[in-house]
């Protein structure tokens, strides 16, 4: 199969328009418009999309504990794990650990019997 040639004006238009609106102009594939991009060095001044970085999403604080900590090794292998004081202030010191709902010493020994260590912040003094 011969490959397309690039139009003499092909340079005029590639600077303004994103490769799909080149793409409907000369009734090519995307591909084509971007072999001949690289043929001719021709860059798009435009992008098609946002080129800023998209806003953080948010996500409820994790509170500190020994409780919190096992609940994130927890995540590593049981869906959903989380703690219900997102659910209603009524359930602190909840969390929900597949289908079950454990309360804060429960979710450590379930963690403790997967292999869970709690960190040591007599390490970071140790340093």
């Amino acid at each position: 199969m011969a490959l397309l040639t690039c139009p003499s004006d092909f340079t005029d238009h590639a600077a303004s328009k994103t490769n799909r609106q080149l793409a409907d102009k000369y009734g090519v594939g995307e591909k084509t418009i971007t072999r001949w991009r690289k043929e001719t060095g021709c860059t798009a001044s435009i992008r098609p999309f946002a080129s800023a970085a998209l806003p953080k999403q948010h996500v409820p604080a994790i509170s500190p504990g020994l409780a919190s900590e096992a609940a994130q090794f927890l995540r590593k292998t049981h869906r959903p794990v989380y703690h219900r004081v997102i659910e209603g202030k009524e359930f602190r010191g909840q969390y929900v650990v597949g289908t079950r709902v454990l309360e804060e010493d429960e979710v450590v020994a379930l963690a403790e019997e997967k292999g869970f260590q709690a960190y040591n912040r007599l390490f970071d003094l140790a340093s």
